[in-house]
This record gives structure tokens, C-alpha cells and sequence, in this order.
């Protein structure tokens, strides 16, 4: 007979950057606020309308300052992470990754993404998203990663889908979308037993 195993806690200490061939995946400091500043106000459409913080968030230096220092205190909180992705040649902010949404006792948590616009269409994303998984078990020790996204989010939904990862449910209506109403939510997860992460791709 199986004992239920304990919730899940953060590994002691932190686990450190990820690198990838063309990013670094690491915590954001406060003299990251002007570059992710930059990388928000460059093209703001291009997050839209999926990504609403972009419209209703960082409208300045001094608004990206507060929500890297919101980003550290909910990180010693335990309550969520976000990373920020940086080029690795030039160190610009080009996106961002996270664990979100944990789930203690199924070991689970939630993770996304996004990449600037001047930087979209590069595989960037599915770059970023296959490293962070493979932390997300190797590194972090969770047992069950998801990922959603809204049914009409082309792009995000391809990313998804080009890696492989299982769908699990179909929300319906369950996310409103500005300028286009109610639309579909998808569910997609991975188990750690599924992933190789030497190799960041499914089993």
C-alpha cells in the first residue's frame, strides 16, 4: 500500500538560472526594470488581446520597479515565481516564464510565457518552455506541470501542441477575452514520468 507523500515544499536553497542556447532564465532584479520595461512598451499589441497586463501594467520605469519588488515578495512568500527570460548574448529582456497556481499536496504547479514582440516567431518560446519544464522536475521537484491557454491563442496553443504535451480538458466559455467575449479555456499537463528532461521533450 502506497503512503500519500508529503506536500511539496521550495527546494533549500533556490534553484539557480537555466540556460538555454539563445536565453538565461533567472530571477528579476530591481535594475531589470527598465529593460522589462522596454520590453512590455515596445510592442504592446503583440501581447494583446491574450495578455491584458501589458495594457493595464508596467506604464513606466518606476511601475516595472514595483512589480519586480511584488515578483520578490510573493517568491519569500512561497506563493509564486516568476522568472523573467533575458538574450544571452545581449542580456535584453525578451519574455518571461514562472511557476504559478501550486498545488502543495499533488506536487503540481502551473506554468506560461510570453516573448516581446520584436522577438516573437524566433522558437524562443518553445526554446524557454521545454528548459523550464525540465527544471520543473529536475530542479524544483514537482510532479505534475499544466499549462493553459485560451482556444482561440494560435501561438500559444502551438507552442503547446509542438511540444507534445497531452491535452486534458476543454473549459468551455471559461475566459473572456477583450474585443472577442467569452472564449474556450485549454488544458494541457505533463508528469514528471512523461518528460526527459536531459533531452526536454516527452518520453
Amino acid at each position: 500500500m502506497q503512503t500519500k507523500p508529503t506536500p511539496w515544499r521550495r527546494p533549500e536553497p533556490w534553484p539557480g538560472s537555466v540556460h538555454t542556447e539563445r536565453l538565461v532564465l533567472r530571477w528579476y532584479e530591481t535594475e531589470d526594470a527598465g529593460p522589462l520595461y522596454e520590453a512590455v512598451s515596445s510592442d504592446r499589441e503583440a501581447l494583446l488581446p491574450w495578455l491584458p497586463w501589458a495594457q493595464t501594467g508596467h506604464s513606466s520605469v518606476a511601475e516595472a520597479v514595483e512589480t519586480i519588488e511584488r515578483f520578490t515578495r510573493l517568491r519569500t512568500e512561497g506563493a509564486d515565481f516568476t522568472i523573467g527570460a533575458f538574450d544571452r548574448e545581449t542580456g535584453a529582456v525578451v519574455g518571461g516564464t514562472g511557476f504559478h497556481r501550486l498545488v502543495p499536496d499533488a506536487h503540481e504547479a502551473e506554468t506560461g510565457y510570453w516573448i516581446c514582440g520584436a522577438r516573437q516567431r524566433e522558437g524562443l518560446c518553445t526554446e524557454m518552455t521545454r528548459a523550464w519544464i525540465s527544471a520543473g522536475f529536475r530542479d524544483w521537484g514537482f510532479r505534475r506541470i499544466i499549462l493553459r491557454c485560451a482556444g482561440g491563442n494560435v501561438g500559444s496553443r502551438g507552442v503547446i501542441e509542438g511540444i507534445g504535451i497531452p491535452a486534458e480538458a476543454c473549459e468551455r466559455e471559461a475566459r473572456w477575452i477583450d474585443g472577442a467575449g467569452w472564449d474556450d479555456q485549454l488544458v494541457f499537463g505533463v508528469l514528471e514520468r512523461e518528460w526527459d528532461c536531459e533531452n526536454q521533450r516527452m518520453r
